[in-house]
């Protein structure tokens, strides 16, 4: 009798200690998720203090007060009025966490609470220069730099415990049981995933296509469109083998007498590559035999989120890279985890092989990420004895896409695009010194400046997310030049190094923050009316009216303001889930995580180097994959007797 008193006692303890823990991780973090992204006017600051008692104003000036009431003065700018919602927010939170601590054995650890903080830290920078083109919000007085601080510790707080929640869901979610369909809907998804899925994403982009009959062309489209039917200048600019497909789809279609017609060609193509691909996504989860919940949940992330939709009916060269590249994904992943299907099968090398090349010629950065993917896997599969064929597709695929580089280029005289695009980085930052910083740059860095892009254009070209204004002012400069110049470049980010940082985090920030997309760019549906005239294509859309199409497109925007759906788009949120369950992976123990790791990682930073920041379309191919690490992940919650392979 007496130990059970205590036992109840001990109880009692932890289950308020705990209370206490969770109360207090619920308010801060819905404390700094609420906080205003704004610098507090010091005048305001003053005049709230010397009127802040109504009928007693106080002779105590802001300058001469104690840090103590400066601070408890500037909160009220940065905190909303309507905090009752709030608190409604954070009693939900609370309650949320106080049940999550009974999980203990999946609390993550001390590496997760480092990787926690640095969250918090580049979210609260990535906020500030989203709202303020700069890091005011946190350096900007001793106040600022208190309440950022604060900030940190709240989203740290919120990620570690939303990641604890992770963890916990995937653990559970792994071990469930797979219920036997029902209706024959259901019956024919669970027999053929892979076609069920593809059609119903098909069914689900149809409103799209039909309401931007031909289809979208954007003004890279009409470029590529261009160079093919040689108005314009063919170069590599956008990859070969892709203005190829652009201008032939084209061509055709003017044969059969339409420019209109060729658009559609390509859509329709594009239309069944995608939703096949990510049909297959859907077949490998049921493969590692997720639970139907997640397999339909993918089914509709494709069929009904606004993105892909939108994108389907674009020309954009972008759609169909995604899906290929993401169909080398899944066959990475197929590989690793099922290897014993490749040694007995010879036609599943030969899809492999042909994906991976496609995704290098495609786009340029494509092979960044699958020729250092190819390498890891050879060395992973090698005990399976499939490392000589894994190494010889790694080998060809280099060799088939240098040799067709040099095919186009040397043989058929296709010109480079230049190096230019190399230099998005350090010519932001240059610009961004030049605007912030003009009466400190000498007259010899003028001139090394001035050799490479137009100096007296920049403070006009200069825009912190796109470098597409730099790169414009870029000269075609000598080896010296370039050599000068970079010294330049460097001298001047010893004087200011936070203003290097800054450049590169605003064109940047969106691939890794958590914020609102300030892109204008986040749906490509239209067609460059003025280029068409210009070059002589006929191409518009056959509903002039477009009320059709404006409602898609407004509804596309508002899906983003939804809560939680609109996170499924959000890059910083994907970004930072993909990590957390990339971790969990490590955790557990998933060495074939490891090239996976390695292909998205290697993707995701020529991102960061782009020359536009937050751009939807850049970051489809990681939108799509992020479902197979999500399977992949709940396969590795499973306990052995129940693991697949």
């Amino acid at each position: 009798m007496e130990k059970r008193r205590t036992q109840v006692k001990q109880n009692r303890t932890v289950n308020g200690k705990a209370g206490i823990v969770s109360a207090f991780w619920g308010i801060v973090c819905t404390t700094a998720l609420s906080v205003q992204v704004v610098v507090a006017d010091a005048g305001q600051a003053g005049l709230d203090l010397k009127y802040g008692m109504n009928y007693d104003s106080t002779p105590i000036s802001l300058e001469g007060a104690s840090k103590i009431l400066v601070v408890l003065t500037k909160l009220q700018q940065n905190f909303p009025l309507d905090s009752w919602a709030w608190s409604v927010g954070a009693v939900a939170l609370a309650f949320l966490l106080y049940h999550l601590r009974q999980y203990n054995t999946q609390k993550p650890g001390v590496p997760m609470g480092i990787l926690s903080l640095c969250f918090g830290v580049i979210q609260v920078l990535g906020l500030s220069i989203c709202k303020l083109d700069s890091w005011a919000f946190v350096s900007d007085n001793f106040y600022q730099l208190l309440l950022a601080l604060f900030c940190m510790l709240g989203y740290a707080g919120l990620f570690y415990h939303a990641v604890w929640g992770l963890y916990v869901w995937l653990q559970r979610a792994g071990n469930g049981r797979l219920r036997q369909p029902r209706s024959k809907l259901a019956m024919a998804f669970d027999r053929y995933p892979g076609r069920v899925a593809a059609a119903l994403i098909l069914l689900g982009w149809t409103p799209w296509v039909l309401a931007c009959l031909p289809g979208s062309v954007d003004w890279d489209s009409h470029t590529q469109i261009c160079q093919v039917l040689g108005s314009m200048e063919m170069t590599d600019h956008h990859t070969v083998l892709s203005t190829w497909l652009h201008g032939g789809c084209l061509w055709l279609g003017r044969m059969l007498g339409s420019d209109n017609l060729g658009v559609f060609f390509y859509i329709f193509l594009q239309c069944l590559v995608c939703a096949w691909a990510y049909g297959q996504v859907v077949a490998f989860c049921a493969k590692l035999r997720c639970p139907r919940g997640v397999q339909y949940g993918v089914t509709a992330f494709f069929a009904l989120v606004p993105a892909w939709g939108a994108f389907a009916q674009s020309m954009v060269k972008d759609t169909l890279f995604a899906a290929v590249f993401t169909l080398f994904f899944v066959y990475t992943a197929d590989l690793l985890l099922f290897p014993k299907a490749f040694r007995e099968t010879k036609v599943l090398w030969l899809r492999y092989g042909i994906v991976a090349l496609l995704s290098c010629l495609l786009r340029k950065n494509g092979s960044y990420a699958v020729v250092p993917t190819l390498v890891l896997v050879a060395v992973l599969v090698g005990k399976s004895g499939l490392r000589k064929i894994c190494a010889g597709i790694a080998v060809g695929t280099v060799a088939v896409y240098l040799g067709f580089g040099l095919f186009t280029g040397q043989i058929l005289g296709i010109p480079s695009a230049g190096g230019d695009l190399l230099l998005s980085i350090p010519l932001q930052q240059t610009g961004r010194y030049v605007c912030v910083y003009p009466d400190e740059v000498t007259e010899e860095e003028r001139q090394a400046i001035d050799a490479v892009v137009d100096y007296e254009q920049i403070r006009d070209s200069y825009e912190p997310q796109i470098s597409d204004g730099m790169m414009a002012l870029y000269k075609d400069p000598s080896r010296q030049e370039l050599q000068t110049y970079f010294a330049t470049w460097f001298s001047m980010f010893l004087k200011h190094p936070t203003c290097y940082l800054q450049a590169t985090q605003a064109n940047s920030f969106g691939y890794y923050t958590i914020a609102e997309s300030r892109s204008p760019y986040e749906y490509y549906m239209y067609i460059n009316q003025p280029s068409m005239d210009w070059k002589e294509l006929n191409i518009a859309y056959l509903d002039t009216g477009g009320t059709a199409r404006y409602l898609l497109y407004q509804w596309g925007l508002l899906f983003k303001r939804i809560p939680v759906l609109g996170l499924l788009t959000n890059r910083g949120f994907v970004v930072w889930g993909l990590v957390a369950t990339l971790c969990w992976l490590f955790r557990r123990r998933r060495v074939e995580s490891v090239p996976l790791a390695v292909c998205l990682g290697i993707y995701w930073l020529t991102l960061l180097a782009s020359p536009v920041n937050d751009l939807l379309r850049y970051f489809l191919p990681i939108l799509a994959c992020a479902p197979v690490v999500l399977a992949i992940s709940l396969l590795a919650g499973k306990k052995s007797g129940q693991n697949t392979r």
